[in-house]
């Protein structure tokens, strides 16, 4: 199951950065991947600056999972975003990423919060006028 939201999160007294968020759980087999991909394609229809793919709740992953990740994660650089995806990660999505090498291209956090209080780094950018939440 997936589900994504979107919002203007920063630290306090900071700019709010303009974060679009995809939740998954359970098994992301090949039938589950599907609703995957469509919820991280409307995520991109108005790209965010960054996009938090959050598998803290995600138990297994295929490669059209990771396929999905790896076109969504180009398509969020060619737009000037970033997408990250959050943890923890368990071992068999772990096992994925590091068989494929996809680790290696990736930008990974150790949790949703984490991915957000990172994002506030110079090299992101922001976004003042995101809608409220």
């Amino acid at each position: 199951m997936t589900d994504h939201t979107y919002g203007a999160y920063g630290a306090a007294g900071a700019e709010p950065l303009d974060v679009g968020t995809v939740r998954a759980r359970g098994e992301l087999d090949w039938e589950d991947s599907q609703e995957f991909v469509r919820r991280l394609t409307a995520a991109l229809e108005r790209p965010p600056r960054l996009l938090v793919v959050d598998f803290a709740e995600v138990t297994f992953a295929d490669s059209s999972v990771l396929h999905g990740l790896l076109t969504a994660h180009r398509r969020m650089a060619e737009a000037g975003g970033r997408l990250v995806l959050a943890g923890p990660l368990r071992e068999p999505v772990r096992r994925l990423l590091d068989l494929s090498s996809a680790a290696d291209h990736l930008h990974l956090a150790a949790d949703a919060d984490a991915a957000v209080r990172g994002a506030s780094g110079p090299d992101v950018p922001r976004s003042p006028q995101v809608p409220p939440v």
